[in-house]
């Protein structure tokens, strides 16, 4: 059989990353002697691409739905797999744009459940899968996608048991599966082994780590054993839940010297109402406490949070409360969503639904906000550190400047710095290549 080029595109979740990783891990050495990757999904020469999509929010199933528009338009067959899949197979969902796709014969439809089975001749024949049901894990061989980049992620547990009321990932992907600690062990070894300087823990809800295997939460049982390996690497957590993070856990961080004191703390809102509403079991107490111990116990931290403006019943005087709350500036990063009704989530049967030009607005007035703080936070960076030392990672090299990962910010979420090579002061790696390790001057 002639050798048939496919390609990737993951869209949006470095969750379904990893099980895009592990699919062409089994493709590529199942296939050695047919496959051929491209990284440019959209080169004429690709003949298949592997479409991993987001289905959480409309906005994410938009984006699909153009991805695959411009992949049809280019003759390219497309393989489905991922959280939009489960939305419309799984969970039934209808909208006028399903049709569209069903019925197509250049596109699949892949269920997580069978990427364990799969072979090239199903996907090129148009493959139907029948069983859509909650995600499981999948065996090696892996594609390390990220390694050029000094980075992978170690994906801990799958699915959710949170009951977030905007929320319909637990519908989607399941319930929380969690990954037992000697496999975990066993996998950051062999991203270590292979290079990787840097490990990224992800999960649903990675604070509840362990709860379903061992009866209660293990995440920084497992931090501890992470410690423990012997490469010279960092590590960090992303998506920390804050109603069950404790003051106890966040001190035992504090002794930990490989972990990143990056805190990606997803609280939503600050006004007691919304976040009942929400399914959030936290108030403005606790979250001001988890704040300012962070600040306190961390000199050198990094923290991110994510906000939803507009949701069902949100007064002027919610508003106002957040608006104050983020103008406190505890936040080295924030994103900011609209609220979105989606028809299968608990929060559009909610009453007092706010306009959408009042969420627009609302959100227009934060934005504001947060850009100022950020720039200020971003100049501040530049001036204080004019005469330090930073560390970072090279992302990219172009003729005269280089593009770098400061150390403390995440991938593909964080700002970077551009700078000249003058500017570099030293390099882990001669000469200077993508993913080495500088020490720079901005």
């Amino acid at each position: 059989m002639p050798s048939l080029i496919i390609s990737l595109i993951n869209l949006w979740c470095t969750k379904n990353l990893v099980d895009s990783q592990f699919l062409l891990g089994k493709l590529l050495s199942s296939h050695a002697n047919q496959l051929l990757y491209s990284t440019n999904p959209y080169a004429p020469d690709v003949q298949l691409v592997i479409l991993n999509t987001c289905g959480f929010i409309s906005s994410g199933r938009e984006e699909m739905f153009y991805t695959i528009d411009k992949l049809l338009h280019q003759h390219k067959k497309v393989c489905l797999i991922g959280c939009a899949v489960q939305y419309y197979k799984k969970l039934g969902a209808t909208d006028h744009k399903r049709e569209t796709i069903t019925h197509n014969p250049n596109i699949s439809f892949l269920s997580r459940n069978d990427l364990t089975t799969i072979s090239l001749s199903q996907l090129l024949n148009g493959f139907q899968s029948h069983t859509f049901h909650d995600f499981e894990w999948l065996p090696p061989p892996r594609a390390l996608t990220n390694l050029d980049q000094s980075f992978e992620y170690l994906k801990i547990a799958e699915g959710c048991n949170n009951s977030c009321s905007f929320c319909i990932i637990p519908n989607i992907r399941g319930k929380q599966i969690s990954l037992p600690l000697p496999t975990l062990l066993q996998e950051a070894q062999n991203l270590l082994h292979q290079g990787a300087k840097e490990l990224i823990l992800i999960a649903q809800d990675s604070t509840r780590y362990g709860i379903d295997l061992y009866g209660k939460p293990q995440l920084f049982e497992l931090l501890e054993q992470i410690e423990h390996l012997p490469w010279d690497f960092r590590y960090r957590v992303l998506y920390l839940y804050p109603d069950i993070l404790t003051l106890h856990q966040l001190k035992k961080l504090t002794s930990f010297r490989k972990f990143i004191p990056y805190f990606d703390i997803p609280l939503q809102h600050i006004a007691a109402p919304i976040l009942q509403k929400m399914g959030r079991f936290y108030d403005e107490p606790a979250i001001f406490q988890l704040l300012n111990f962070i600040k306190t116990n961390f000199p050198i931290h990094f923290i991110r949070t994510n906000v939803i403006i507009g949701f069902p019943g949100e007064t002027d005087d919610d508003f106002r409360n957040l608006y104050s709350f983020i103008s406190q500036d505890y936040f080295d990063n924030i994103a900011l969503f609209e609220y979105h009704d989606e028809p299968l989530a608990a929060s559009f049967q909610l009453p007092d639904k706010i306009p959408e030009k009042l969420i627009r607005s609302r959100f227009r007035s934060l934005r504001s906000l947060v850009n100022q703080l950020l720039l200020a936070r971003a100049q501040a960076r530049t001036q204080s550190t004019s005469q330090q030392t930073q560390r970072g990672y090279v992302q990219d090299i172009g003729k005269t400047t280089l593009t770098i990962r400061p150390r403390l910010h995440c991938p593909d979420i964080d700002e970077i710095d551009e700078i000249a090579f003058e500017q570099v002061l030293a390099s882990d790696d001669e000469p200077l290549q993508v993913g080495s390790k500088v020490e720079y001057r901005l």
